[in-house]
């Protein structure tokens, strides 16, 4: 999408999947792996709300993020 349109659009990239909790998806990517694909956000749901520690999967998700963007 970024070679034809450029950065005039923001890329979100729904139904993210750890790669540890594949349920019903048939396409499973990690997180580092959307955002060097140039992703701007990503939507996670059921990995998630379904964890046994809602709280503690969004913080993982989240410290996977922050170490991608803080370059370590």
């Amino acid at each position: 999408m970024r070679e034809n349109l450029g950065d005039k659009f923001l890329v979100v990239t729904p139904s993210i999947w750890p790669v540890e909790h594949v349920d019903d998806q048939k396409r499973v990517v990690t997180v580092e792996h959307v955002f060097e694909n140039s992703a701007d956000y990503i939507v996670v749901g059921r990995p998630i709300r379904n964890a046994d520690d809602p709280k503690a999967a969004a913080e993982n998700i989240q410290a996977c993020v922050a170490r991608l963007f803080s370059g370590h």
